[in-house]
């Protein structure tokens, strides 16, 4: 019935109409997590027994701190332009 990436694309567009956002949400999220919180964490849980010098540890605890800063400010900032933009449609209370 659809083929390709396009219709995908297209019904995605239709169905989620502030899709920029949202990917840009999602983005936040996962690019925050898959690169800067959880390669140290896993470095840290799998290397704690093996002698790991503790400036490693500390290296690893700061890029993790730093990546929550980031995934705390880029969804803080992805939920608000959010909120903001569709914040004027649901605005008016007239019965």
């Amino acid at each position: 019935m659809f083929r390709g990436k396009r219709h995908i694309r297209g019904i995605l567009a239709v169905l989620i109409p502030e899709l920029d956002l949202v990917i840009s949400l999602v983005g936040s999220v996962s690019s925050s997590a898959l690169a800067l919180i959880i390669p140290p964490l896993l470095q840290i849980l799998t290397f704690h027994n093996q002698d790991m010098k503790p400036w490693v540890m500390v290296k690893d605890v700061f890029i993790s701190l730093l990546g929550l800063v980031g995934f705390v400010a880029g969804t803080y900032t992805s939920i608000r332009e959010i909120v903001e933009r569709n914040g004027g449609r649901h605005n008016s209370t007239s019965l």
